[in-house]
């Protein structure tokens, strides 16, 4: 019994590569936003300086909008 020939994979289009570089690119930067706010939550728990926890979190959200912004848009399945 012979094996079958391994089919070649065409490239993915360019704009599709782009597409899911800027999905994981935005999940990755909400990620990053949300272990930023828990950080400052972390942080400074208890203390003083609300200034630079505010700024902390304000931080941390933005990273987090950021990144929903850039991965609202699923990318098209590859083929």
């Amino acid at each position: 019994m012979t094996a079958a020939p391994k089919r070649r994979r065409e490239p993915l289009p360019t704009a599709v590569t782009l597409a899911w570089i800027r999905y994981f690119a935005g999940r990755t930067l909400m990620m990053a936003g949300m272990l930023v706010v828990t950080g400052a939550a972390a942080l400074f728990f208890g203390a003083d300086a609300e200034r630079r926890m505010l700024v902390f979190t304000g931080a941390g959200a933005a990273l987090f909008v950021t990144g929903w912004l850039l991965s609202k848009k699923r990318p098209p399945e590859a083929r």
